[in-house]
């Protein structure tokens, strides 16, 4: 009997878990509109300025089109280009917002606006 709460109970602690971190996760796109040392602002589809918090393990990814189609490589934040359509993964807590992932697009050319 003792075994069967105990393995409910971690049923339980786990599926808390992946709820916190999901009620945590964060995703957005915009247009590139200023870089600094640790930050980037956004521009986004509502017209909002997003400040997002770069760190030094924060994955940044540059779409790179090519002839063969698009491949991607890794990069750091001195290689944005303002002008840029970019997404993040992040993590917010509150108004603070601070990236996992940055991904470049590599095409600005096809873009709507």
């Amino acid at each position: 009997m003792q075994n069967n709460s105990t393995k409910h109970l971690v049923r339980l602690f786990l599926f808390l878990i992946l709820l916190i971190n999901t009620a945590f996760a964060y995703k957005d796109q915009g247009i590139l509109q200023n870089v600094s040392r640790n930050s980037i602002s956004l521009k986004t589809n509502s017209n909002d300025n997003l400040i997002v918090i770069i760190l030094p393990q924060t994955q940044i990814e540059i779409y790179a089109c090519g002839i063969f189609g698009s491949n991607k490589k890794l990069a750091g934040i001195k290689d944005l280009r303002l002008g840029s359509l970019v997404k993040i993964n992040a993590n917010k807590n509150e108004n603070i917002i601070v990236a996992d992932k940055v991904l470049v697009e590599c095409d600005d050319k096809r873009r709507a606006y």
